[in-house]
């Protein structure tokens, strides 16, 4: 059972690994804007089944060959399994990637930035980001209702075999530390949320992509309740087997509404950027004649910054700050 757990988020991303290609918006192939019968065109077609073949071994021997590895090596045997597909699969995607880029549409020689109205969609993002929100303070009433009920000292860690090895005590940063935790890490994601609605090209903004960091911000509330409450209820291994299933299935629902939604709205193409503009095989935009604050990445799944604006700098600044005083509630949560 705890196997199968494991490898419950091996298989959920290797199977978007598989499907990645097919997911962006119908103009963009392995992160190059081409024409729609290249798109769906025998080259297109071609380039596809190369990336999903040359895929496949990594993913099947990283997924089967654990089994026989005893639990005892999870910790080694996770990581390598975790990162030598996606390793893989970002090589086979630039590569192949490499090989259409002379089938790519010419970009704009102008750069111009009609950013999105923030003032109604500000408002439904924060309403949607209280569903999250009221699921940690629902926990934390629980919690405050029922604190006679926690013991002095309690465990919130357990190894491969089953025997705790991490405790907590009854305080305030012990029993709502993973409350706070992702109270934090909502709030965090909606301030991205937030800021790539104010600085993404308004033709590059679609609302409905942004439920997928919705649904992240839920699925962290849920895992924060379920740490939450550890003094009280601790959940089975098919429990957290539910909720991986339910987590991914979240995931994969809010992706695939997003897709959907790009499909009704073909009219309107993905952004197309200076090919010039990106380095690092793709992973990085510095434009400074490009005033937007964020774009969006070549594979045409999410943003990221542009580094050629001096804000970007800024930002990033927040975003590497909030790690540390993540890890330091981790802490105060898990000492004994």
């Amino acid at each position: 059972m705890i196997r199968l757990s494991l490898l419950l988020p091996l298989a959920a991303t290797f199977a978007f690994l598989h499907v990645l290609p097919f997911l962006p918006y119908r103009d963009r192939l392995f992160g190059v804007a081409v024409p729609p019968e290249v798109r769906y065109g025998s080259e297109g077609r071609r380039a596809l089944r190369r990336y999903e073949l040359h895929l496949l071994p990594w993913t099947a021997t990283t997924f089967f060959v654990p089994l026989w590895l005893p639990l005892s090596w999870a910790a080694i045997w996770m990581s390598a399994a975790s990162l030598l597909p996606v390793i893989a699969a970002g090589r086979i995607f630039w590569r192949t990637r490499g090989e259409i880029q002379h089938l790519a549409l010419p970009a704009p020689s102008t750069r111009e930035a009609q950013l999105a109205d923030t003032d109604n969609h500000l408002q439904r993002q924060i309403l949607l980001f209280l569903i999250p929100m009221a699921i940690l303070a629902g926990t934390a009433v629980y919690l405050h209702l029922h604190w006679d009920q926690i013991p002095p000292r309690f465990p919130v860690h357990w190894g491969t075999d089953g025997t705790p090895n991490g405790w907590s005590t009854r305080s305030f940063a012990g029993v709502y530390g993973p409350l706070l935790f992702g109270a934090i890490i909502v709030l965090f994601i909606l301030g991205i949320s937030v800021v790539i609605s104010w600085g993404s090209r308004r033709s590059a903004l679609q609302s409905t992509s942004q439920l997928v960091l919705l649904a992240v911000a839920c699925i962290v509330a849920a895992g924060g309740s379920l740490a939450g409450l550890l003094p009280i209820y601790v959940t089975p291994v098919w429990g957290v087997m539910v909720f991986n299933a339910a987590s991914f299935g979240l995931i994969a629902v809010a992706i695939w509404f997003s897709v959907r939604r790009r499909g009704e709205t073909a009219s309107e193409p993905g952004e197309v950027t200076p090919e010039s503009c990106w380095h690092c095989w793709g992973q990085f935009y510095h434009n400074p004649q490009d005033p937007v604050l964020f774009v969006e990445k070549r594979i045409g799944l999410g943003w990221t910054l542009n580094f050629g604006n001096r804000l970007s700098w800024a930002v990033l600044a927040l975003m590497l700050a909030v790690p540390p005083g993540l890890i330091y509630l981790v802490l105060q949560f898990t000492k004994s």
